[in-house]
């Protein structure tokens, strides 16, 4: 895949470098991605952090952003970045789980605040966030902050859910990211996890190969299940944790005052990111109720969900450990003061 990932880029930054202004860059700085919806806010802080990047640095940096997953999937895109072909990333701390596993914290059910200040206080300014660079930096990643993409709810054909006792009921066929936690929490719910690949999942959603899925309003609305899901249940049973990742390597090898540059366009990228995001939610939901029928649960009914998905803290405390379980329960207590 690195080959790939190499002949691709090279043959896209070809060109490029014949120009004065590429000649005139210090280095290089490819940004890669899964979104393909600009109006997407994570898909506008790159196209931000791209221009501001060559503008800031006066074109030390060319930053190059390729984006709807050209560079390959999550998995592939994760390996470029350990080895030095792609410099930034963002994607969903679950798909870096196989690669960090104590990055499963972030798959926790129903333990991470919904008050948007709260959240961001324990994403990007608290102890546990802090921590998360012990563990991400011997495999090669630089942890350079948290989107917010929301909360996962499920989506599905046929069956609209309002228990868990309707998921059992019709076996429902779930499509998970290729996480364990994610399978057995599903299995706890009585559901049929299936493993699919983002970029296949509206193909397996409209020829019936899987029942339905679970990601946050965003993503529901950018790749257009609404086109073939009619029901959308508000579980928000996970949080999508966007986490940004950079070439850890090649982020040393910046001089102090390209590395404050960077530093702050990632910044001002997070803050404008988390805003948006904020402020679209109702809108989101509001847009998919115009073509799902969108089911809000009791706080009973809720509870059942997170009665039966319990077992999942004992099981991540165990593989993760309590530190790290127990350095966010306190961030998120402390943020709720």
């Amino acid at each position: 895949m690195r080959t790939i990932v190499k002949t691709i880029v090279g043959g896209l930054f070809g060109g490029l470098l014949a120009s004065t202004t590429a000649m005139a860059a210090d280095y290089q700085m490819v940004l890669a991605m899964q979104l393909t919806d600009a109006q997407n806010p994570i898909y506008k802080a790159f196209q931000y952090i791209e221009s501001e990047i060559d503008s800031r640095s006066n074109g030390r940096i060319d930053a190059k952003l390729f984006g709807g997953g050209v560079l390959g999937g999550d998995r592939e895109v994760a390996e470029s970045v350990s080895l030095g072909d792609v410099q930034l990333t963002t994607m969903s701390s679950s798909a870096l789980v196989p690669f960090v596993p104590e990055l499963a914290v972030f798959d926790l059910p129903y333990i991470f605040p919904h008050d948007q200040g709260v959240l961001k206080d324990v994403l990007l300014n608290s102890e546990f966030s802090s921590s998360l660079e012990n563990y991400m930096e011997p495999k090669g990643f630089r942890f350079a902050g948290v989107f917010n993409s929301g909360f996962r709810q499920l989506t599905t054909a046929d069956t609209a859910v309002h228990s868990v006792a309707d998921i059992e009921k019709a076996n429902l066929r779930i499509r998970v990211m290729e996480n364990p936690f994610h399978i057995k929490l599903w299995k706890l719910l009585g559901a049929a996890p299936t493993p699919i690949a983002y970029t296949e999942l509206y193909g397996a959603l409209q020829q019936g190969v899987v029942d339905g899925q679970e990601n946050p309003y965003i993503n529901i609305l950018s790749s257009k299940f609404y086109e073939v899901q009619g029901h959308l249940t508000e579980t928000s049973h996970i949080l999508l944790a966007s986490l940004i990742l950079m070439d850890n390597s090649w982020y040393n090898s910046l001089p102090d005052d390209l590395k404050a540059v960077v530093d702050g366009v990632l910044k001002d990228a997070m803050s404008r990111q988390w805003e948006e995001q904020g402020k679209a939610l109702s809108e989101q939901k509001a847009e998919l109720a115009k073509n799902m029928d969108v089911i809000t649960l009791t706080p009973e009914e809720l509870e059942e969900f997170r009665t039966r998905t319990a077992p999942m803290v004992d099981e991540i405390r165990a593989s993760v450990g309590d530190e790290l379980v127990d350095g966010l329960l306190n961030a998120i207590e402390k943020a709720s003061k």
